[in-house]
């Protein structure tokens, strides 16, 4: 492992990546050494916000970078990605990780070839919720997930499929350890000329089943997740956040405030166990670049790599081609 701090730049001066700066350039493990953006005056905003340098272009970037924050347009993602691998440089890119699969996974390559981190944004992997929910579930059989914002226009260049859905894809590819068997989707067009409504029926070869649900047309957020397991059902409300757990039988993933109470039901009297987890508060964004900056350090794999990167974005897209199936 390297004691030397990995210098990082940053491109993109947008909303998300003012988050990305904001983190890095005060970060004790970093040497944060600029931020580039094609659009000026945000570059200059951000710049003076942060106390932080503007790059005059990628080039000037890539020289003075051991590892870049990719925090633009999707359609971008790649090109600039590509910049920087060819430039042996490591790479953290936001999710969707590209527009098309065979763009992800020529990163993925390029990548391997020269022996780099390339790590996507896919930040619900380190929610501290997801992961805690994580050790109570291991063997779920059904799971939903149900993603809802209010509109805004930024972002709706993409679908809702690949703007929202996919952060549960990810992480039901994640929690499900087996090939997809069939995916059934249906959604629509409402504030955007993209898709902004999505649903997706997804089994597993294995039986799991899948419900996802997403939509940027919303009064508020809504971040819900159920899980079944046998004997065990989950609730998890991400914006509380908490995690409730009932189960039918004391099992382990109880401790020792878990309650109980007798219910009666068609069969005869049963015990309902029942506990509310509330996980410690993290920055899940925080975690995420931390999980960069230790790959870059240790030369290990992040937690979130470009296969499993371009895996969420294959599935994003057939669903989202299915929904134009069925328009």
């Amino acid at each position: 492992m390297s004691d030397k701090k990995p210098k990082i730049g940053v491109v993109g001066a947008g909303h998300l990546g003012r988050h990305h700066i904001k983190h890095l350039s005060k970060h004790s493990d970093v040497e944060f050494v600029g931020v580039f953006d094609v659009n000026k005056e945000s570059l200059k905003n951000i710049c003076s916000e942060f106390s932080v340098d503007p790059i005059e272009n990628l080039e000037n970037l890539i020289d003075s970078c051991d590892g870049v924050h990719i925090v633009t347009p999707t359609n971008t993602h790649f090109d600039i990605a590509k910049k920087f691998l060819e430039n042996k440089k490591d790479v953290f890119v936001e999710k969707p990780m590209t527009n098309t699969v065979d763009e992800a996974l020529s990163l993925v390559s390029l990548a391997k070839k020269h022996e780099l981190i390339i790590q996507v944004g896919h930040i619900e992997r380190f929610n501290p919720t997801i992961n805690k929910l994580k050790e109570l579930v291991d063997n779920p059989h059904y799971i939903e997930i149900e993603r809802l914002a209010p509109f805004q226009a930024r972002g709706t260049e993409v679908p809702v499929v690949l703007d929202l859905m996919v952060h549960d894809i990810d992480l039901i590819l994640e929690m499900v350890d087996s090939p997809l068997e069939s995916i059934q989707a249906s959604g629509a067009k409402m504030m955007s000329n993209t898709i902004d409504l999505a649903h997706a029926h997804i089994k597993f070869k294995n039986g799991v089943v899948a419900n996802l649900k997403s939509s940027r047309i919303a009064q508020s957020y809504v971040r819900k997740i159920r899980t079944y397991q046998k004997g065990f059902y989950s609730i998890t409300d991400l914006m509380i956040p908490q995690i409730e757990l009932y189960g039918l039988e004391h099992h382990n993933m109880f401790s020792e405030k878990v309650k109980s109470q007798e219910v009666e039901t068609n069969s005869g009297s049963k015990k309902l166990y029942y506990e509310k987890f509330v996980p410690e508060n993290k920055d899940a964004l925080l975690e995420e670049i931390n999980d960069f900056i230790h790959c870059i350090k240790t030369r290990s794999r992040p937690n979130v790599d470009g296969v499993a990167g371009a895996k969420a974005l294959e599935i994003a897209l057939e669903i989202e081609s299915k929904i134009f199936l069925n328009e």
